[in-house]
């Protein structure tokens, strides 16, 4: 198609055409930026068709946050070297907000499950009936090894993790957590935890410490309320492993359902207790 050599559309046709307002077309010619093509003796504005990609462009530079002022400093000094630097900046954070957008929607994702695993749930009284469920593996940043029970020195180890993990931007939506160790345990320790975790789904750098936690069948009580208080469903879990005759693993997985985000107070909150299910044992009947 041949290009018009005369600019025909008034400005009200300009406006609707790329989506935008008179207002707007007057604002932006009064401060310098994008003008008329033509405007004839009676004061009326014209546009021509090939400056619709300018506007467009115009308008994805703003919406990605560029101020007008510097928009127009580049238009008034505009050269194919200075578009293809504008264009590779603009390149830079539209990758890196597309980045957080994507964390974001990970986030968001993650607490739906959440919310929608804690409906499925029945209690008698705090804790549920153990049951077995398949987990998929799952990445989990560790904080520093917990070397004491001192109430202050378990709270500045949580602080420190969780602090990394925001900074590091590795919390994917899931609350804090905790591994327990089940061998002490079954030895009545009481709360034997050895380390803070987050699972995450972000890409960790080679210096952070990941545990992986193995996909397969975990035994698993629901505890409601706090978070804390978890010593009776440690003994309902291994209590109910015990009875069913399944040989638990190492590790025992603490983690929190609804955290203090989905719940209006504390006896609402859900914690998931799981503890890996590493063999079944034989009765004498079978063996």
């Amino acid at each position: 198609m041949e290009k018009l050599q005369t600019p025909e559309l008034r400005t009200g046709e300009f406006a609707k055409l790329c989506g935008t307002t008179k207002r707007t077309l007057f604002h932006y010619d009064k401060i310098g930026l994008f003008s008329p093509a033509f405007v004839d003796e009676n004061g009326y504005r014209y546009y021509s068709e090939s400056q619709c990609d300018t506007f467009f462009t115009i308008t994805c530079l703003q919406e990605l946050g560029m101020p007008l002022k510097e928009i127009r400093q580049y238009v008034e000094r505009r050269s194919p070297e200075a578009l293809l630097s504008l264009l590779e900046q603009q390149e830079r954070q539209v990758v890196e907000e597309l980045a957080h957008l994507r964390r974001i929607e990970q986030v968001i994702h993650t607490k739906l499950q959440l919310i929608r695993a804690g409906t499925c749930i029945r209690f008698s009284g705090r804790l549920s009936p153990m049951v077995v469920e398949y987990h998929a593996q799952a990445e989990m940043v560790l904080s520093d090894p917990i070397v004491s029970t001192d109430r202050a020195a378990l709270l500045q180890t949580l602080l420190r993790h969780i602090g990394h993990c925001m900074r590091d931007k590795l919390n994917t939506g899931h609350p804090y957590g905790a591994i327990l160790d089940v061998a002490r345990l079954r030895q009545g320790e009481r709360d034997p935890y050895t380390y803070f975790v987050t699972q995450t789904k972000a890409e960790a750098g080679e210096d952070v410490p990941i545990h992986t936690k193995p996909a397969g069948l975990y035994a698993c009580v629901y505890l409601r309320g706090d978070y804390y208080d978890a010593e009776e469903g440690f003994a309902k879990l291994l209590d109910g492993m015990e009875q069913e005759r399944l040989v638990p693993g190492a590790c025992c997985y603490k983690e929190a359902v609804w955290d203090e985000l989905a719940v209006d107070g504390m006896e609402e909150l859900l914690t998931r207790i799981a503890i890996g299910i590493a063999d079944y044992r034989c009765s004498a009947a079978t063996s």
